[in-house]
């Protein structure tokens, strides 16, 4: 684990002995936490490891002491159950050009698949996916699940596994995503896989009717009806994206899950740290596999295949 913490350092963040490092981490993921630790203090002359309360939900805030503890180091890294990549207080230091890597609902497995990938390798497969849709005005997806939707993208970000200074990156890496206009998409999401670990937020098969930008979901007993009605913002379509780490795998696990190559996904909640208009407590991925996507009229990606 260790030696994985280390090739992390060097290759995706390119640590120096002068940066000082800050790691958060929490009771759920403290051992890849103490990990990064060991394998920091061997290059940097200051690092400091600290543990916040598990957060179930993505996208809550992390303690107001700990968002001002941030603004004052080069490099944080977050291996953190719940994410705080979209959080007011990542946006806040990497303003302040702080480097931020977010490593939420991180595990061993994990650390041993999608980590291990050569993201120089998942770069060149971004960077291609990249040349094809960077221009589309509309996007149309669909999958043999039954997800029919429209939508129109905002700037592309390409999320690659490699994180440059005052920056913020998902790890692993392996993604092309953006924040969808409000009030524009619409159409039907037909679940595929929308949990994480033991959390299951809505069944595999669940139809989620979206009207104006805003998702309607009918199924009562399910985690994401309760998010719905009691977070602010939570319904916003807030992010399409795409995967494209070749090392992923589908394993019940979000961070892992949007990064496999030849699946889809669609977030709802917070978009404002991807230049979106919406604030909210949340931002939850859903999964779908096998998409067809239509960059305007030209298909770009047929079930799962880049074209």
């Amino acid at each position: 684990m260790e030696k994985i913490a280390a090739d992390i350092l060097k290759n995706s963040l390119n640590l120096k002995k002068n940066q000082k490092v800050l790691i958060i981490t929490d009771n759920k993921c403290e051992k890849i936490g103490e990990a990064l630790f060991k394998a920091a203090k061997k290059v940097s002359k200051e690092v400091i490891l600290t543990k916040i309360p598990v957060s179930h939900i993505p996208g809550t805030e992390p303690p107001k002491k700990i968002a001002s503890f941030m603004q004052k180091f080069d490099v944080v890294l977050a291996p953190t159950w719940g994410s705080l990549t979209h959080t007011k207080a990542v946006q806040i230091a990497r303003k302040k050009g702080v480097t931020i890597a977010t490593l939420p609902g991180i595990t061993g497995k994990i650390m041993k698949q999608s980590m291990t990938a050569n993201f120089k390798k998942v770069e060149k497969i971004t960077q291609k996916l990249y040349s094809k849709i960077k221009n589309a005005k509309k996007l149309k997806i669909t999958t043999p699940s039954g997800t029919n939707i429209i939508l129109q993208p905002r700037r592309w970000i390409l999320d690659t596994g490699i994180i440059k200074k005052s920056e913020v990156g998902n790890l692993p890496g392996g993604e092309l995503f953006c924040a969808p206009k409000e009030k524009i998409t619409d159409g039907i999401i037909v679940v595929d896989s929308f949990r994480n670990n033991s959390e299951v937020f809505a069944p595999k098969g669940t139809s989620i009717v979206v009207v104006d930008g805003e998702a309607i979901i009918t199924t009562k007993n399910c985690k994401l009806t309760k998010l719905f009605r009691t977070i602010k913002n939570s319904t916003n379509i807030a992010e399409f994206g795409i995967g494209t780490n070749y090392k992923a795998k589908v394993i019940g696990n979000i961070l892992q899950d949007e990064k496999v190559l030849g699946t889809c996904h669609i977030a709802f909640g917070n978009n404002t740290s991807m230049g979106g208009k919406v604030y909210s407590k949340m931002h939850l991925d859903c999964i779908l596999f096998k998409p067809t996507i239509y960059a305007d009229k030209k298909i770009i990606m047929k079930k799962g295949k880049i074209i």
